[in-house]
């Protein structure tokens, strides 16, 4: 009886691996260009005043002092970049608290009360733009199909406008868009359950050889992780330095 029960097993773990292997495949995305619109008025501003001061204005004030902002090293990212750039960067804190006991006061009186030239208002920030695909690629580079499913991963945008505080003039917009398994190295690795040697289910990173089976609920992760977001941001910003100046 042990015997048959050890040969039923045996057999069961056969049927097992024949309808359910996993391969390392990898996966692309096309990059989504950034969209950077500078107008004149920042472009002769910036030549007439080598330092200008800036704040940022973060598209949600926390009205809670003890609330933190779940963007602060956004934030952080953004106004180092600025600072190294040479700009005079004003304390965003302060600059909101004036913003919400003025609601009379014109853009003057605040650049005089704040001795802030430009804002850089965020208008968006979002880090789970999901981007997905019916297509990857094996080892050797051969492209192929998903049928009926489809793999995803994410990315991030950030988007922002200058203006000219003392008139309320609007000096561009400038969106920029993170886009994941770019690059070199042929994108993302992951791994790919074959059902039948078919492909029926993948995520970046996790595999399931069950339609029904759900990603895990439990696990604590990143949509887009800290680090990579802060460069992105960074990146961006030097990009549209570069354009105004």
């Amino acid at each position: 009886m042990k015997n048959i029960s050890l040969f039923l097993l045996v057999i069961f773990g056969l049927i097992i691996l024949n309808s359910c292997s996993l391969h390392i495949g990898y996966v692309k995305f096309e990059k989504k260009a950034d969209e950077i619109l500078p107008t004149q008025a920042i472009k002769k501003y910036m030549k007439e005043h080598s330092k200008p001061s800036i704040v940022i204005k973060a598209p949600n004030i926390v009205s809670n002092a003890t609330q933190s902002d779940p963007n602060d090293y956004i934030y952080n990212a953004i106004e180092k970049e600025l600072f190294i750039a040479g700009f005079d960067v004003k304390d965003r804190g302060l600059f909101n608290e004036v913003m919400k006991k003025s609601d009379n006061i014109n853009y003057k009186e605040i650049k005089k009360i704040t001795g802030t030239d430009l804002i850089l208002e965020l208008v968006v920030i979002d880090t789970k733009v999901k981007y997905t695909t019916n297509r990857f690629y094996s080892k050797k580079g051969i492209e192929k199909i998903i049928k009926d499913n489809e793999l995803y991963a994410y990315g991030a945008t950030i988007e922002f406008k200058i203006i000219l505080i003392e008139n309320n003039e609007y000096a561009g917009s400038y969106s920029f868009y993170y886009t994941p398994c770019v690059g070199e190295n042929n994108g993302c690795e992951c791994e790919i359950a074959y059902k039948n040697y078919h492909p029926i289910k993948i995520y970046p990173h996790l595999s399931f050889c069950n339609k029904n089976k759900k990603r895990p609920g439990t696990e604590a992760y990143e949509y887009v992780t800290k680090n990579a977001m802060e460069e992105f941001v960074r990146g961006g910003v030097k990009k549209m330095i570069k354009e105004i100046r």
